[in-house]
C-alpha cells in the first residue's frame, strides 16, 4: 500500500510531520506579531551561524543549500525590513510600494527560475543519474563524497543482508536501483526519474513568473485596531497560490522526491492554510518565513535531516505521480495565463503596476479586512470602479483629503483615474517632483 506519491510510512512519520507543519507556522507568526524577531533570529542569528553551516553542513549536503541558506537570510532580512518600514513610513510606502513589490517579485522569481533551470537540468542529465544508480561504484563514490550515509537507508537498501558498506552490499543496491529504473544524483545523492515530466514542470514554473500581478499597490495592513500589521499582497489571490504550490509540488518531487513529504506537504500548507483563513492576502509572508525554517534546519542540522532514516517518508519513484504532478501543475498554470490574459484584455489593466482581480470575492474580503479607507481609494485610483462599486465598503463615499497618492517613480504627470480622488498635495515630494496633476479631480475638504 501506499500513498500514491509516498509510501504510506510509519506513524513515526505522520507526528514528525505534524511537528514540522506546527513549527513553521508558528515561526512564522512569531515574526510576523513581533517584527524584531525577524532580525534577531534570521538576520544576526542567521549570519552568526553561516561559519557554522559551512564548516559543518556542506560536507554532508554541498555548497547549493549553503547558498540557499544565504540568499534566504538576505530574503528574510529584506521582506522584514519593507514590513517594518511600512509600518513607520505609511506615505512613504505607498509612494514606492512598486519597488517593494519589484524587491519581492525578484526574489519569488529568482526562486522559481532557479527551479526551472534545475527541472531542464535532470531531463538533461536522466541517463547519467540512470547510470549512476546502475554503478555500484558510483554509490559507492556517492558515500565517499559526503560525510553521513545517502544509500544505506534507502528503500533500494532494504533486505539486504552482505555487510554494510562492502562491495558485495553497494553492488546490490545497485541492482535494485537498475530494477526499479531509479536514478540518483552523484552530486547530491538524492534518488530522482527524469523524464518529459521535468520540461512540462518548468514549463509551469515560467507560466508562475508571468501571472504574477499587482505589485505596485503591495501595502501594510491599515484598518484601524488592527492589532497585528501584515504584509498585503492584495491580488495575490487563491488561483495563483494554488498554481505556485501545484508547481513547487511538481518541481521538488522531480528534483527532491525523498524530501517532498516535508518540504513540499508541510511546508507548502503551512504557508497556505493561513493565507486563506486568518493571515488572508499574506501569503508572501508566510512562504517567505517558513521556508527559511526548513532551509536553515536543513543547513544546521543535515546529520537529522538529510540522510534516509526512519523519519524519511519515501517518495514511490513511480513515474506516473511525477506525470501526475507536472501535468497537473502544467494545466493549471496555463488555465491561469489564459484567466490573467483575459482580465487584462477586458478591462484594460496594467498586471505589474497595478491590480488585475479586483472583481473577486477573495480580494473583496483581503481589503475589507486589512485596508483603511486611505487604501481602499489608493487601491482603486487607477481604475473607473470606486471601492463602493467594488464591495470594499469604505466608511467615506469620497477619498479622504489626507489619503495616499498612487504614483510610479518614471511618472512625469499624475496616471490616476480621471476621478474624485486624493490630491497630489496628500504627497509633497510628489509635488516638489513637478508631478502634474489636474486639480479639478481632487477631493476637497
Amino acid at each position: 500500500m501506499s500513498l500514491f506519491l509516498w509510501e504510506l510510512g510509519t506513524p513515526n512519520v505522520y507526528l514528525i510531520w505534524l511537528l514540522v507543519f506546527a513549527a513553521q507556522v508558528v515561526i512564522a507568526e512569531i515574526n510576523r506579531r513581533w517584527n524584531w524577531t525577524i532580525f534577531a533570529l534570521w538576520t544576526v542569528g542567521g549570519v552568526l551561524l553561516m561559519p557554522y553551516a559551512a564548516i559543518h553542513g556542506t560536507p554532508m549536503v554541498g555548497w547549493f543549500p549553503f547558498g540557499k541558506y544565504t540568499i534566504m537570510v538576505a530574503t528574510a532580512t529584506m521582506t522584514g525590513f519593507l514590513l517594518w518600514y511600512g509600518k513607520r513610513n505609511p506615505i512613504k510606502a505607498r509612494r514606492y510600494a512598486i519597488w517593494f513589490g519589484i524587491a519581492l517579485w525578484i526574489g519569488l522569481s529568482v526562486n522559481i527560475m532557479e527551479a526551472n533551470l534545475r527541472d531542464v537540468t535532470i531531463f538533461f542529465q536522466q541517463d547519467v543519474y540512470y547510470s549512476c544508480g546502475a554503478n555500484w561504484e558510483c554509490l559507492k563514490e556517492v558515500n565517499s563524497t559526503h560525510t553521513i550515509d545517502m544509500i544505506a537507508g534507502l528503500p533500494e537498501a532494504r533486505g539486504i543482508d552482505l555487510p554494510l558498506h562492502s562491495d558485495e552490499w553497494y553492488q546490490a543496491v545497485a541492482a535494485n536501483f537498475e530494477a526499479n529504473h531509479v536514478g540518483i544524483d552523484p552530486a547530491t545523492g538524492f534518488r530522482t526519474i527524469g523524464g518529459y515530466w521535468n520540461l512540462m514542470s518548468a514549463a509551469a514554473g515560467v507560466l508562475n513568473i508571468i501571472t504574477i500581478t499587482g505589485m505596485g499597490k503591495i501595502f501594510v495592513s491599515s484598518k484601524p485596531n488592527q492589532k497585528v500589521k501584515g504584509l498585503i499582497w492584495v491580488d495575490m489571490i487563491w488561483p495563483w497560490v494554488i498554481a505556485y504550490d501545484l508547481w513547487n509540488q511538481a518541481f521538488l518531487y522531480n528534483s527532491l522526491a525523498d524530501y517532498t513529504w516535508y518540504c513540499t506537504l508541510a511546508l507548502l500548507l503551512a504557508c497556505t492554510i493561513p493565507a486563506f483563513t486568518w493571515a488572508k492576502g499574506q501569503w508572501i509572508w508566510f512562504r517567505c518565513f517558513t521556508l527559511m525554517f526548513w532551509i536553515a534546519a536543513n543547513n544546521i542540522l543535515p546529520e537529522i535531516l538529510v540522510p534516509p532514516s526512519k523519519m524519511t517518508n519515501f517518495a514511490t519513484m513511480n513515474p506516473t505521480a511525477n506525470i501526475v504532478c507536472a501535468g497537473a501543475a502544467l494545466a493549471f498554470n496555463i488555465g491561469l495565463f489564459i484567466y490573467w490574459l483575459y482580465k487584462i484584455l477586458k478591462h484594460r489593466r496594467n498586471p505589474f503596476t497595478n491590480c488585475l482581480y479586483f472583481e473577486s470575492k477573495e480580494f473583496r474580503t483581503i481589503v475589507k479586512e486589512n485596508a483603511n479607507d486611505a487604501d481602499k481609494y489608493f487601491l482603486t485610483d487607477m481604475i473607473p470602479e470606486t471601492p463602493t462599486e467594488l464591495g470594499f465598503e469604505p466608511e467615506s463615499p469620497t477619498p479622504p483629503v489626507d489619503g495616499y497618492v498612487g504614483n510610479m517613480p518614471w511618472w512625469k504627470r499624475d496616471k490616476r483615474w480621471p476621478k474624485l480622488r486624493t490630491p497630489l498635495s496628500a504627497d509633497p515630494v510628489l509635488v516638489e517632483k513637478g508631478v502634474e496633476a489636474d486639480p479639478k479631480w481632487d477631493v476637497e475638504a
